[in-house]
């Protein structure tokens, strides 16, 4: 390989690890920068840009983040950058969200926790099974954090390296976390799915056919099999059943759809 090939192939690795392409003199070098860039961000690029820029002050390995209602137990929208899909699926399809012993300790605080610390402190309170997939999805060490108000609520996961890592990341997450807040509603103001979506999704777990909710929406077959492959991919499952029981769990569906004809593939 000449020197020319090798330059352009350093220049590539360079620009791949660059969130968007976006040259590293043009990241965010100070907390203040990363502040403004949070207020900038406007769409769901800038969003993702952002969280990149965050790994030059917190090392996180992946993030994730949903946000919705308290007094609904419902999501309104989910994001993920770099979490097990598996520890998705299984997270929303039990509802384990709600139950969560960190999720519960950081809605009473309002503080950034850690899941670690907080397996330790309410190990009598931890179901072993929830603890499993925090180990198996490189979640053990992670931050959580966010806003909780009285009725609305967004929440970020952070998985750090280790506990260490997290403990010397946690303040500085804590006070950072705000402003990925607001800049998370600015470039996600709509729910998950939208409500042709959720329609389809409710017809379906029903027990309707592909026809007759064609009929009954206005829309093709074809367009009701597009919807319902574009709902499977959003609720991280390949399987209709499986997208009904994490909509109702997570309250994007009316839990009355629980008891209706399963839905099927």
């Amino acid at each position: 390989m000449n020197s020319k090939s090798v330059s352009s192939v350093s220049h590539a690795k360079r620009r791949v690890q660059s969130p968007s392409n976006v040259p590293r003199n043009e990241l965010p070098t100070t907390l203040q920068e990363l502040k403004t860039a949070a207020r900038r961000c406007q769409t769901p690029k800038q969003f993702r840009e952002l969280l990149e820029s965050l790994r030059e002050f917190i090392p996180y390995r992946k993030l994730g983040a949903v946000w919705g209602y308290h007094a609904h137990t419902a999501i309104r929208h989910a994001f993920n950058l770099g979490l097990p899909i598996t520890f998705l699926r299984w997270y929303f399809s039990t509802g384990k969200l709600w139950t969560s012993p960190v999720f519960r300790e950081w809605r009473r605080t309002k503080r950034a926790v850690m899941v670690w610390d907080m397996v330790q402190r309410f190990k009598a309170d931890f179901d072993p099974e929830l603890v499993k997939h925090y180990k198996q999805a490189g979640l053990y060490h992670a931050m959580c954090g966010g806003r909780a108000g009285s009725n609305h609520f967004v929440y970020f996961i952070a998985a750090m390296s280790s506990a260490r890592s997290g403990r010397a990341h946690l303040k500085q997450f804590e006070q950072i976390v705000p402003w990925l807040v607001q800049a998370s509603q600015r470039a996600y103001p709509r729910t998950l799915l939208t409500k042709r979506e959720t329609a389809i999704l409710e017809r379906r777990a029903m027990g309707e056919i592909t026809k007759q909710i064609a009929g009954a929406e206005g829309i093709s077959e074809r367009t009701v099999r597009e919807h319902l492959q574009q709902i499977k991919k959003k609720l991280y499952t390949d399987d209709l059943v499986n997208a009904v029981v994490i909509a109702v769990r997570s309250g994007m569906l009316g839990r009355s759809t629980q008891h209706g004809p399963a839905a099927h593939r």
